[in-house]
């Protein structure tokens, strides 16, 4: 697992199978580092996080607690005012986040195939829109949830 450092985005890749043995800490892994990448955004005076991309590529399969652990994980990025996004989940993975409406809880447009594409998507988006007001104007809130 390793995370890769664009401003704005945090890349992280996650290397095995999602399923009940390490759900648990693949959700506070993910939690944690989406905390370090702030912290040091703050600590830096960079522009803050906007988009959270999980590289699924080495993930081949996934079970029901990956699937629950992933509606955690995207209430969590949801409550921090993040973007979710998914690079590369194989056809095993779509098919079970299909089958269990995950996909149109993320989104289909947040699911590219490569993460070189998600990062384009991402940077374009965050060079084209105009930043949250409110967002800007209470840096401490959301650091709180």
């Amino acid at each position: 697992q390793s995370a890769s450092n664009i401003p704005g985005i945090l890349i992280l890749e996650i290397d095995a199978p999602i399923y009940f043995a390490n759900t648990n800490y693949l959700r506070e892994r993910i939690a944690r580092w989406i905390n370090d990448e702030e912290d040091r955004i703050k600590s830096a005076g960079e522009s803050s996080l906007q988009y959270v991309i999980l590289d699924m590529s080495a993930v081949a399969n996934i079970d029901t607690s990956g699937i629950s652990m992933f509606e955690e994980v995207k209430k969590l990025i949801d409550r921090r005012g993040l973007q979710l996004v998914l690079a590369n989940p194989g056809g095993e993975v779509m098919k079970k986040m299909n089958k269990s409406e995950l996909i149109e809880k993320i989104g289909q447009q947040w699911i590219y195939l490569t993460v070189a594409e998600a990062v384009a998507a991402c940077n374009f988006m965050l060079h084209t829109t105009k930043p949250d007001p409110i967002k800007d104007q209470e840096p401490g809130v959301w650091n709180n949830v």
